[in-house]
């Protein structure tokens, strides 16, 4: 599919982590930061499955409550095309 982007990725977030984001506010740019830290799903099964998932954080809370995240590579990309 032309159209389609070559990743794409979703992520949930709960209402403790929206309630956390709120109380630390904007960065100096005036946008509300947050991590994302995604791995490889070894445990994926089927086609539609996310190829990476992961956790969402506000940004610098290491220990704070956590979203989830999912990723998909739709495209084949072999390390030739790759640009780093």
């Amino acid at each position: 599919m032309a159209n389609r982007p070559p990743i794409t990725a979703a992520i949930d977030l709960t209402p403790d982590v929206l309630n956390k984001l709120k109380a630390a506010g904007p960065n100096e740019r005036g946008n509300y930061s947050l991590d994302v830290a995604v791995w490889e799903n070894t445990r994926s099964v089927g086609g539609r499955a996310p190829g990476y998932t992961g956790s969402v954080k506000v940004k610098g809370d290491k220990d704070g409550p956590k979203g989830y995240a999912s990723v998909w590579v739709n495209e084949e990309v072999s390390s030739e095309e790759v640009p780093f």
